[in-house]
């Protein structure tokens, strides 16, 4: 619980933040919210969603093999908080790895990814069974940017030569 005061959004944390993520934090959240209970998994994913606030903390986020598929699985499965969490920190990824390096193809990677764990399912379920009016505004963009790149990805596989 301390973590996620300390993470808050405050000028003297956003120096705070930068340091935690050097230390693994972002690692340590991810392998705690595998396994965790509800009440643990909401404070991590409470800290993942304050962490994912600053560059460092999305970048260390991007580098982590499990973020995506982790956040999808927890929508819907622990509680209406973690689910709103999770729209969020997915939110703040999906929205910023635009500002990425080109070369990356950050948005394609983590959209795809997403995909590929079945997110737009599960954020069209979200949207019907009910959620915040934030979240939701959240959870339409991501649907957006999702149908998007399937689209993308179907025109592809047409247009690509057969072997």
């Amino acid at each position: 619980m301390a973590i996620f005061y300390m993470t808050s959004p405050s000028s003297l944390n956003e120096k705070m933040i930068p340091m935690f993520v050097e230390m693994g934090l972002v690692s340590v959240i991810i392998e705690i919210l595998v396994d965790g209970d509800k009440s643990i998994s909401e404070k991590a994913l409470g800290v993942l969603d304050h962490i994912c606030d600053c560059k460092e903390g999305r970048e260390k986020a991007y580098e982590n093999a499990l973020i995506v598929a982790v956040l999808i699985k927890k929508i819907l499965r622990v509680s209406g908080l973690a689910s709103e969490l999770s729209v969020s920190i997915l939110w703040k990824l999906f929205k910023n790895s635009k500002n990425r390096s080109e070369d990356e193809d950050a948005e394609g990677g983590v959209v795809v990814e997403a995909l590929q764990v079945g997110a737009f399912q599960k954020l069209l379920v979200l949207l019907q069974v009910g959620c915040g009016d934030s979240t939701k505004e959240k959870l339409k963009e991501l649907l957006k940017l999702l149908n998007l790149c399937r689209v993308r990805l179907v025109r592809a596989e047409l247009t690509a030569p057969s072997h």
